[in-house]
């Protein structure tokens, strides 16, 4: 059975996780047949927001990973723990705790500093040659993760944060919310999600769609490698070429 992470930035969109993605991702990994490993830092968050009046709780201290268990009934671990060899996949969820938390990019743009084990899991696995999905927000964290790599992602349809992907060495492709745009090339798959969807409903087809082609590429990948494999390597992968 695969094995996909599922990177958690905290509970809410504001601060965190958006959680709609959250739920309908994990949904659709279990539909698809995958055993989901729901991961966040042992850190504190950057920033805590009132989801209720929308205001900054500028003495409130949240953990990043105390918060995203609230999403995932307390099945989770600390990315510290997590190794790119034990899993298939991974799925980054959106959510301004992606720009936040796991990076810096909300404050510093395209000079953003990245969580050391956010970084490490996403350029292992890409080393990999592991499929990456990531939505709304999350593609900025892959791209300032793999920088200079050449790959290409999507958030929709925003032009400054298409410019600040081209600064890192990435190829912003506008979609439209129900669209995913796939880099077969790096194995990464994106979509707007709640970047341009207002509901959930609006949401689901290109996130059920993601999830369908991560799997799908986890899948070849598998059925790729030789009796006895262990997954950590990839015949015939050249995950750095477009």
């Amino acid at each position: 059975m695969l094995k996909v992470g599922v990177l958690l930035s905290g509970c809410g969109f504001n601060d965190g996780s958006e959680v709609y993605e959250a739920v309908l991702t994990i949904l659709a990994l279990e539909k698809a047949g995958a055993t989901v490993q729901a991961m966040a830092p042992d850190i504190e968050q950057a920033v805590v927001v009132n989801h209720y009046s929308g205001e900054e709780e500028r003495r409130e201290v949240r953990n990043m990973l105390v918060e995203s268990a609230r999403i995932v009934r307390g099945q989770i671990i600390s990315t510290r723990e997590v190794s790119s060899h034990s899993l298939d996949a991974l799925v980054v969820i959106g959510g301004w705790g992606a720009v936040k938390n796991l990076c810096s990019y909300f404050v510093d743009g395209a000079q953003a500093r990245i969580n050391p084990d956010a970084e490490r899991l996403i350029t292992e696995l890409h080393a990999l040659g592991k499929p990456i999905g990531a939505m709304c927000t999350g593609p900025i964290l892959v791209a300032l993760a793999l920088r200079d790599k050449n790959i290409s992602v999507t958030v929709g349809q925003d032009a400054a944060t298409s410019e600040n992907l081209a600064a890192l060495g990435a190829t912003h492709a506008p979609t439209n919310v129900d669209e995913i745009h796939v880099d077969s090339a790096n194995k990464i798959v994106s979509t707007a999600a709640f970047m341009l969807a207002h509901t959930p409903a609006e949401a689901e087809p290109a996130i059920s769609a993601l999830v369908a082609r991560v799997v799908g590429f986890a899948r070849d990948i598998q059925a790729a490698m030789p009796a006895g494999g262990t997954g950590n390597t990839v015949p015939g992968v050249t995950p750095h070429v477009h």
